[in-house]
């Protein structure tokens, strides 16, 4: 994997970005805005946005360094109404592992950005943000975000087929999802080639995906749990299986608006055994009015010419009514005879009009297949464990736009 700083090039353009003598002149703690009556200085400002450049960060972040100060300083803000910041050993522990992605100790980390401009407390209290905002997440909403049995039990039943399950080779990742509305895809897959431009290394990718992905694991730099690496879509699979450890997916369209790259950490390769001649398969189905008259078939063929995967369904056929569009995971025993045949002459993503259902013709698209396997095999506290942290991306994001909405921010 490549290093993932190139401190001497980069340090020349971050002084021709932020000067010394630049910083010297009388202005430089000057208050670009206050937060509450709390100033954040134009040094402030300046070593963020060097901190950002020597991560290769793309301009959106760097031009956007000041409402994230904001936001940092909104996160203490809300720690010290609550008693709470990170201790010594908290930020030291954070700061080593964010410097171990760069394959260096935090002091050698230190010790790069220092030699670029950039102060140690700099560093120090963008890892301590971010510790302390997650202290303040699970104090204040551990109790709402609560996961019970029965949310386990159906999370694990709607997911279909075990893929918290070790199933073949398995993969640590992290992701970066660039979501905008299927009509905006343009402008969705030229961010997401901005963001593979400096998403290089595994500091850049935590930075970018913090920054940029729509994700909930965006809190978390994108950082995913070990999965099984057959559990991935499609479209996503090829992409990540040819990954070494260290390597970066190119974006990838996993819908129209929507595109992901992935970071491969670790890869265990051994296989599990699986159950023999069983099979679970997630499909969909629209059914369509006029049976197989020449207008259904030209609607149907119209669906076809637009998606190429389930996902795209919810967008082309948003005005089909709930109890006409079906995306559903079945043992393959389950199903009818003439659905289970239809569905195994089909690969995922591909589309079949052969069937009716009464007066309607059925539009079935065969999603993804794999192996069923006993639910009582899965992991319970991994699923809690899942469900508890996307609750609490989700209220983190909310109390942020409370504490925004609060706050006195005025400019000089």
């Amino acid at each position: 994997m490549r290093n993932f700083l190139t401190f001497p090039a980069l340090a020349v353009a971050a002084f021709a970005f932020c000067s010394a003598p630049a910083l010297a002149q009388g202005g430089q703690f000057a208050a670009q805005v206050f937060v509450n009556d709390s100033a954040i200085t134009d040094f402030e400002l300046q070593q963020r946005r060097l901190f950002l450049t020597l991560l290769n960060a793309p301009p959106e972040m760097i031009e956007g360094a000041l409402d994230a100060l904001i936001d940092d300083r909104l996160r203490s803000d809300a720690a010290k109404s609550m008693g709470m910041e990170a201790n010594a050993e908290q930020v030291t522990a954070g700061m080593e592992e964010f410097a171990s992605r760069a394959n260096l100790t935090a002091e050698q980390f230190v010790a790069e950005l220092q030699k670029a401009g950039v102060s140690a407390e700099t560093f120090r209290d963008f890892v301590a943000a971010g510790i302390v905002w997650r202290d303040v997440v699970r104090a204040r909403f551990a109790g709402r975000s609560r996961v019970t049995d029965a949310e386990v039990e159906t999370a694990i039943t709607e997911q279909g087929f075990g893929d918290e399950i070790p199933q073949g080779p398995r993969v640590l990742l992290s992701e970066i999802i660039i979501r905008r509305a299927p009509e905006e895809d343009a402008r969705a897959r030229i961010l997401a080639e901005r963001v593979a431009v400096i998403a290089t290394t595994e500091a850049s990718f935590d930075t970018a995906a913090r920054q940029y992905s729509t994700a909930a694991t965006r809190e978390e730099g994108g950082q995913l749990d070990w999965m099984a690496l057959n559990s991935l879509p499609d479209q996503v699979r090829g992409r990540v299986a040819a990954l070494s450890p260290g390597q970066i997916s190119a974006p990838v369209q996993v819908s129209p608006g929507a595109y992901a790259m992935f970071l491969l950490h670790e890869r265990a390769d051994a296989p599990s055994p699986l159950p023999a001649g069983v099979e679970a398969l997630e499909y969909a189905q629209i059914l369509l009015p006029g049976g197989r008259s020449e207008a259904a078939l030209a609607e149907a063929a119209k669906l076809r010419a637009r998606v190429d995967t389930c996902d795209d369904l919810y967008g082309v056929a948003s005005g089909v009514s709930a109890d006409r569009l079906l995306v559903q995971t079945q043992p393959s025993s389950a199903l009818p005879a003439d659905l289970r045949a239809e569905l195994s002459r089909l690969d995922p993503g591909e589309i079949s009009t052969a069937l009716t259902r009464g007066d309607a013709l059925m539009v079935l698209m065969l999603c993804s297949r794999g192996p069923l396997l006993d639910t009582k095999t899965v992991p319970r506290d991994q699923v809690r464990a899942r469900l508890q942290n996307e609750r609490l991306v989700a209220f983190a994001e909310a109390y942020m736009a409370e504490l925004r909405a609060e706050a006195s921010i005025r400019y000089p």
